[in-house]
Order: C-alpha cells, then structure tokens, then sequence
C-alpha cells in the first residue's frame, strides 16, 4: 500500500485503537480527520491533524453538513485508504470514499463486543475491509477478519 492514508477518528476507545495501529500507518503517509477534544489534542501533537465537528449518526440531518466537509477533506487530501473504528463521524467519510471509490479499512472497537451501534453497522457495510477484535462480534459481521485485540 502506498499513498496516504486518512485516519477518522472521534476522541476515546476509537481514537486508541487507531492508535494503536501505528507501527503500520506510520510506515505511510497518513494524515488524520479528528474530533477535538483534550485526548485527541495530546495524544495527536506529532501528527498531522484536519480538525473536524463530532457527528451523531442519531441525528439523521446532521449527515448533510457532514458529508460536505468530508467531501471537501478527501478532494483535498486524496488518500488511497480511510481508517476508522467507527463513531458517528467515520460515517460520512465511508459514504464519499464509496462514491470516490477509495478503499477502507473499519476496526472494530474494542468495546464492541456482541452488538455493534448504528455507525459501526453502516461503516461495516461500507468498508472494504472489515477487521474485528472480538470472535464474539463475527455473527454480526460475517466478512470480518477477527485480527484480536490491539492493546
């Protein structure tokens, strides 16, 4: 894989395991799509960050706006994969890497143990790749690659 990668990312477990990731996307360019928020802002300091609004997937007409500054950040970035573990704002990131049919890569969160919430469901169906760390979570997923806990 070359190219840059765009990690989508909101603040808490999700934000860890993207984290912990970084022994392969660091190999890469990558560039990161984040909430703001104290962890995100420490925890980020290094890397290269595009500020971005929390998303609720709860609120159906919140995608609108969403999906406009996805849009925006992956013409201007063009990456050859988006990363997420989910969380409301990975959604419209998935929705215009399938209409600009880039590639991506959904992990599923360590939290997510036997019932995934509505944006993992929707990211799920749109990854390319669906990476899970629990077997217990694979009859919801059953594309999933179970590639165990990361941390």
């Amino acid at each position: 894989m070359s190219g840059r990668i765009l990690l989508c990312s909101s603040a808490g477990g999700v934000l860890l395991d993207l984290l912990s990731l970084q022994p392969w996307w660091s190999r890469h360019e990558a560039v990161w799509a984040v909430v703001r928020a104290a962890d995100t802002e420490a925890l980020l300091v290094e890397q290269r960050v595009l500020w971005i609004r929390e998303r609720s997937v709860r609120r159906p007409l919140g995608i609108v706006p969403a999906l406009g500054e996805a849009w925006r950040i992956m013409r201007e970035e063009k990456p050859s994969l988006v990363v997420s573990a989910g969380s409301g704002p990975a959604v419209a990131f998935f929705l215009v890497s399938r209409l600009l049919g880039i590639p991506t890569f959904w992990v599923s969160t360590l939290n997510l143990v036997t019932t995934p919430g509505i944006a993992a469901r929707i990211c799920a169906r749109l990854a390319s790749v669906v990476l899970l760390q629990h077997e217990t979570i694979q009859s919801a997923h059953p594309r999933g690659i179970v590639i165990g806990q990361l941390y």
